[in-house]
């Protein structure tokens, strides 16, 4: 079980962790990306918008799996794609935020994944004797730094769409053996129609702010509910029993 709380020189400074570890991910059939990782994405899996946890927005996230609890990408020890979200990269640390409109986000870690003792396995300390962060932590922290920045950048490209009213909810359809079909609800998309539907004036404004190559990208990986498909028979994972 999770047990984020903030990072602190003092309280783990004796304190290693392994990082680059991502066997967390075989449960999470869903992962939130961000703006800059739609490419990188787009020909492994579908790329939704999934309504946040207060619900008053929507967040963008890589479709891994067709059931909670099971990604298909985590298989037999291995990540099964090309590219692996920042948000799973990231782990065992996160970014908390407690008032984003005015302070900056804290740096926290998953209490679980920390272990005292010598530093000469595959852990890597935290802060050195000075309480200084390692060069391991300092890599952390600029990728943490990346996701906060793509989280505003994402945050902003979504309003935009919902703006233009260019998301609408759907079904992501998988086919599964026996000739059946296992329906996603609750997910949002762009479509195609919606978009070509749009003034001259917002549709030049989608372009000025770089946003028509995650759009692209975005509706270019619907088709990879094919891809889920074929992990589900190559491992055949018992998902729906």
């Amino acid at each position: 079980m999770n047990q984020i709380v903030a990072l602190d020189r003092n309280k783990h400074r004796k304190y290693n962790v392994l990082t680059g570890d991502i066997s967390h991910s075989e449960t999470r059939h869903v992962c939130q990306i961000y703006l800059s990782e739609f490419s990188a994405l787009a020909g492994e899996c579908p790329i939704v918008f999934l309504k946040s946890k207060d619900e008053d927005s929507l967040d963008s996230c890589a479709l891994l799996g067709i059931k909670p609890g099971q990604n298909l990408f985590w298989q037999q020890g291995k990540w099964q794609g090309n590219y692996i979200p920042a948000n799973m990269r990231a782990y065992p640390f996160y970014l908390l935020y407690k008032d984003m409109a005015t302070t900056g986000p804290v740096v926290c870690v998953d209490s679980s994944s920390l272990s005292l003792g010598n530093f000469d396995g595959d852990g890597k300390r935290l802060f050195d004797d000075e309480g200084e962060a390692t060069k391991a932590l300092s890599e952390v922290k600029n990728l943490l730094s990346g996701i906060h920045q793509q989280k505003i950048k994402s945050k902003e490209f979504i309003h935009c769409l919902t703006e233009m009213g260019l998301v609408q909810e759907q079904v992501v359809v998988v086919d599964l053996p026996g000739n059946t079909k296992h329906r996603l609800t609750g997910v949002f998309c762009v479509t195609v129609e919606r978009l070509n539907a749009l003034s001259d004036s917002d549709f030049l404004r989608l372009k000025e702010r770089g946003y028509l190559a995650a759009i692209y990208a975005h509706i270019i990986s619907l088709q990879q509910s094919a891809n889920l498909s074929r992990l589900f028979k190559r491992y055949h994972a018992k998902l729906l029993h």
